[in-house]
C-alpha cells in the first residue's frame, strides 16, 4: 500500500464545516516557493506547477532507487500581506505567500539538490530554480473546512477568529490553507480548503 500523509495524519485532514477543531501539527519537510501578488496571475499558477513537477520528480527518484512509493501530498499555502498589515484576502496586489508540498521525512538536502539540478536542466518552468526544502512545524492550531470559492473564504476565517478570542488564544502564525482538490478540475462551488491558524493560549 502506498504511504499517504492524509491517512497517517488523518486528524489534520478530517476538518469539517460544522465545527472548529484544535490539532497539534508536527514538523514536516516541505518543498517551498515564495511569491508576492495576486494569486490569479500566471506566475502563481506556474509556481504551483513547479512544486508539483518537483514533488513528482522526488517520488520518481525514490521509486527507482528502492521501489518505495507514496501519494503526493496536497498543495498548501501560507498567506500574509506584503506590508505586514492584518491579512485581508481582498488586498490581492499586496499578498505575500509561500506555496508548499510536504515531503517524506527521509528526503535529505543532498537528494533534493540532486533532483532539483536534474529537473531544472530538463524542464522549462522558470520557477523550478526557486524551490527550496525547509522544515516547518505549527504545533497547536485551530482549523475548519471551507467549501466553495476562495473569495468566500472570509466567512470561515471570521468564524475561526471569533473562536480564537472566545477560547482565550492568540495567533502564532500566518493564514494557512490546505487545498484538498484541484481548482482546474472542479467547479468553484465544490472547492475544499482547510483553513488553519497556529495559536497559543493566553
Amino acid at each position: 500500500m502506498k504511504e499517504d500523509v492524509k491517512k497517517e495524519y488523518r486528524e489534520l485532514f478530517d476538518a469539517t464545516t460544522k465545527s472548529i477543531d484544535t490539532v497539534v501539527v508536527p514538523e514536516f519537510h516541505f518543498l517551498m516557493i515564495d511569491g508576492v501578488g495576486n494569486p490569479q496571475t500566471e506566475d502563481f499558477k506556474l509556481k504551483s506547477k513547479a512544486l508539483n513537477i518537483m514533488a513528482k520528480a522526488i517520488r520518481a527518484y525514490y521509486k527507482q532507487k528502492d521501489g518505495s512509493t507514496y501519494l503526493i501530498s496536497p498543495l498548501e499555502g501560507l498567506w500574509d500581506t506584503y506590508d505586514n498589515a492584518k491579512f485581508d484576502v481582498t488586498r490581492k496586489k499586496m499578498i505575500r505567500y509561500t506555496l508548499m508540498i510536504s515531503q517524506p521525512r527521509y528526503l535529505t538536502p543532498e537528494v533534493f539538490d540532486e533532483v532539483k539540478e536534474n529537473v531544472v536542466a530538463r524542464k522549462t518552468n522558470p520557477y523550478l530554480k526557486d524551490i527550496y526544502l525547509k522544515k516547518f512545524e505549527e504545533g497547536q492550531s485551530v482549523q475548519m473546512l471551507h467549501i466553495g470559492p476562495y473569495n468566500t473564504e472570509i466567512m470561515t476565517t471570521k468564524e475561526i477568529m471569533e473562536y480564537i478570542i472566545v477560547q482565550n488564544m492568540k495567533l502564532n502564525g500566518m493564514h494557512h490553507e490546505i487545498y484538498l482538490n484541484n481548482p482546474e478540475k472542479v467547479i468553484p462551488a465544490k472547492l475544499k480548503t482547510i483553513v488553519r491558524y497556529a495559536v497559543v493560549d493566553i
